[in-house]
């Protein structure tokens, strides 16, 4: 079995050793090391290529959202994992699009929903916690009422299957069960998929699912 090889950043011992407790004997991860700086994680994810990072976003040298813009310019298989106290809007925002894969709240992530994420990213996935998810589609939404949601001017298209497999996205589903569901394999749904985000360059499926509905393909 392929290990899922996973890098931990933090500028906290202790959370360090917290979390390196938690996944360390898992029988599907490789636990390549710590780094206690953003520029220090830069160094180890070029020299181990980690499949998934799990980074602080509070760093005094470089800002777990700065590390993450950094991997995402490598172009490599490297997947960001925010785990933080700070959730607020800017900061989940601003980790979303600067890359990262999944977001955490230190203070709320237990071992299951750790591990749960872990796997998630690795398989191509994205994670957000529960209320992440849903405050950002509160305030999409309360947004999209207000009318400040500004227009996108992009002609689109979408096949017939690419607003099926949109609309399961969007009821929370994931690429297994949409294949499921479509009775195709999972690598065809992954092609669909990465044909919308390239068409309208989304970089999560958390904006898919805004378009998705901002277009009313799905109820309100």
């Amino acid at each position: 079995m392929e290990k899922i090889k996973v890098l931990l950043v933090d500028d906290h011992q202790i959370i360090l050793d917290g979390v390196k407790t938690m996944i360390v004997d898992e029988e599907d991860i490789d636990f390549v090391g710590c780094a206690r700086s953003g520029k220090k994680a830069y160094e180890m994810v070029k020299l181990y290529l980690p499949d998934v990072v799990i980074s602080d976003i509070s760093m005094p040298d470089m800002t777990g959202i700065e590390l993450t813009a950094k991997i995402t310019e490598l172009n490599i298989n490297s997947k960001v994992l925010i785990l933080s106290m700070y959730t607020t809007d800017d900061y989940i925002h601003n980790a979303i699009k600067s890359g990262a894969k999944g977001i955490l709240p230190k203070q709320d992530t237990n071992k299951e929903m750790l591990l749960e994420a872990i796997r998630a990213i690795h398989s191509g996935e994205e994670y957000y916690a529960p209320i992440i998810s849903q405050n950002l589609m509160k305030n999409y939404l309360s947004s999209l009422k207000k009318g400040t949601v500004s227009e996108n001017t992009k002609k689109y298209t979408l096949t017939q299957r690419e607003k099926e497999i949109l609309k399961l996205y969007v009821e929370g589903y994931s690429n297994t069960e949409v294949a499921d569901k479509l009775n195709i394999s999972i690598r065809t749904v992954e092609a669909h998929k990465n044909n919308i985000m390239q068409k309208f360059e989304f970089k999560s499926t958390v904006e898919m699912v805004k378009f998705a509905l901002k277009n009313n393909l799905v109820s309100l």
